[in-house]
């Protein structure tokens, strides 16, 4: 692989001379730039997007604050595939210390791009010695050689990756870069040696400027005075009194009933909205067009800003690619202060294991806004595994080392089991709803979620001795909500329903061993047909346990990792 650094005043005159169709690849730290300098940024990033190859890589190193508004511009040209959430050393410019510095991967195309499968090596919890990551009853799915990385990367050395890359970052970026065995020739010139890729500026690159001090890096996004949009309280707020707003469940288009609430007049804002991915909602149609879905965010996050107290915070939860545009749209409208980082792993997966959720916080103050930073932190040290069994025996014998919050929050496990589950596709654990509210509401302050689904805000809030205001257009939802509050109202207790499981006398884990077992014995892996003649257990078992015949072989594929890579 050979690779061009170039510095800061060369960077746009090679891309500019670089040949389109070209590079396999570009590192690029945007901070090595002034934010003022947006036009030269985005001339560097479409010049980018025309010198890579199909299916090239484009890395951009960038803070949280300023990303959103690059992967907006990048994504009229290339397709966007991950926002990598690297922690990096605390700092402490708001109210919630930071540790997340984020690099952008997007890819040319929209099929197939060339990333390949990076591991590293497990870790263990210093208490109990089983690895640090629970695999929720999948440990025989471990690789020995490591765990594939995620898109939430915490275990590289800890450095400044704010304003520049760190050798050990930069070295992780180049192993997932997979150069093409048949890359086309003829574009270059068979006098010069190929170019692969191209990293800088220079001047970002930690290696190349170990003798400088890295410029201070400013985490704040907003001068002057927010600007809220020209909507206003609908008329027929008029009807309601005050007391009728609160502690209230809403059934219908959260848009209008939004506009029936004054000014200024909601603590808490919060949104988990449908992810735009097809899911299975009874009402709400989750597969708009891109830019329907962001317009209709636009219009209910302009209305949160709107109804949210100057002492107040918002807080969005989506995906990173549709935080991008939230981030966009909110850095215009309200003062930002960190782009937190749910670590929310659900299962291994993919060449990138996705565990990045964005949970957007912004404020309507810079700085004069509830926020009750004492009462979550310190935290468990990240030292230590989040299994019951080994947190309690380990206080008992006094191991009990603490850590500061930071924005990246790994503590908090999304829902695993189904008993825990409502029949909902995206429900989210009541503890990251506890954190949210008490981080940023006192007792009788209102909580408002526009998206209520099964009703963990308006529960948690009640808990908490909060107000709430919950919305769905779903009235199966409504009905839910309504009845989960008044069980807890009268019993103190929500009586949740068992969930009923099909029961097989064989297991999951049984039939996945069962297929490795086969792979070894036939060298590859099994067919259906190889099934039916060779397996213990029938082939209706396997496809009635599994989603899919691919799903099933999952467990089989990992003898054979085992020698090919």
């Amino acid at each position: 692989m050979t690779i061009s650094y170039v510095n800061k005043e060369e960077f746009l005159i090679y891309l500019k001379k670089t040949p389109p169709n070209s590079l396999e690849f570009i590192v690029f730290v945007s901070t090595a730039f002034e934010q003022s300098e947006e036009r030269l940024l985005e001339e560097i990033l479409y010049q980018s997007s025309r010198v890579l190859n199909k299916g090239g890589l484009l890395f951009v190193q960038g803070l949280p604050n300023m990303l959103p508004k690059l992967g907006v511009f990048l994504e009229n040209h290339l397709t966007f595939k991950y926002w990598f959430a690297v922690e990096s050393l605390p700092k402490y410019e708001g109210k919630l210390p930071t540790v997340h510095a984020g690099v952008l991967l997007f890819a040319k195309g929209k099929s197939k791009f060339n990333l390949k499968k990076t591991r590293l090596p497990h870790l263990c919890c210093k208490a109990c010695q089983k690895t640090l990551k629970d695999w929720g009853g999948k440990a025989h799915l471990m690789h020995p050689d490591g765990y594939v990385i995620s898109d939430v990367i915490k275990d590289l050395p800890i450095a400044e990756n704010y304003t520049q890359l760190s050798k050990e970052l930069y070295d992780l970026l180049i192993t997932l870069i997979k150069i093409p065995d048949n890359q086309d020739q003829r574009l270059f010139d068979t006098k010069e040696p190929r170019i692969d890729g191209l990293a800088g500026p220079k001047e970002g690159l930690a290696w190349f400027n170990q003798s400088k001090t890295p410029k201070k890096s400013n985490l704040a996004t907003k001068n002057g005075i927010p600007f809220f949009g020209n909507s206003s309280p609908d008329p027929k707020i008029s009807k309601h009194s005050r007391n009728d707003l609160y502690n209230v469940v809403h059934e219908g288009d959260c848009i209008e009933i939004l506009r029936q609430y004054p000014n200024e007049s909601i603590d808490l804002v919060f949104a988990d909205p449908p992810y735009n991915l097809d899911k299975n909602y009874t009402r709400y149609d989750d597969g708009q067009t891109d830019q329907q879905y962001i317009e209709w965010c636009n219009v209910w996050l302009n209305e949160y800003a709107r109804v949210l107290k100057p002492s107040g915070s918002l807080f969005v939860l989506n995906l990173p690619r549709w935080g991008l545009y939230h981030a966009d749209f909110l850095n215009q409208h309200l003062y930002f202060q960190n782009w937190i980082v749910w670590d929310a792993l659900s299962e291994p997966r993919g060449k990138i294991m996705p565990a990045h959720y964005a949970l957007l916080f912004y404020t309507k103050s810079k700085s004069d806004f509830t926020f009750n930073y004492q009462s979550h932190s310190p935290i468990d040290s990240r030292e230590y595994c989040l299994r019951s069994s080994c947190i309690s025996k380990r206080k008992q014998n006094g191991d009990d080392k603490k850590t500061i919050l930071t924005d990246i929050w790994w503590d908090i496990h999304r829902i695993k089991h189904r008993r825990d589950r409502d029949y909902h596709p995206c429900q989210l654990p009541e503890s990251l709803m506890k954190r949210i509210i008490e981080l940023s509401t006192n007792p009788d302050d209102v909580v408002l979620d526009a998206f209520g689904g099964t009703g963990t805000t308006p529960l948690t809030a009640l808990k908490l001795g909060r107000r709430y205001v919950a919305i769905d257009m779903d009235a199966n939802y409504v009905h839910l909500m309504k009845q989960k509050i008044s069980e807890l109202e009268t019993s103190g207790e929500i009586q949740r329903q068992p969930v009923k499981q099909t029961s097989h006398s064989i297991t999951k884990k049984a039939l996945q061993l069962e297929l490795r077992k086969l792979t070894m014995d036939l060298g590859r892996l099994p067919t259906p047909e190889d099934v039916k003649e060779k397996s213990r257990y029938s082939l209706d078992l396997y496809l009635s346990t599994f989603p899919s015949w691919g799903k099933a072989l999952k467990a089989a594929k990992r003898p054979l990792d085992y020698h090919q890579e």
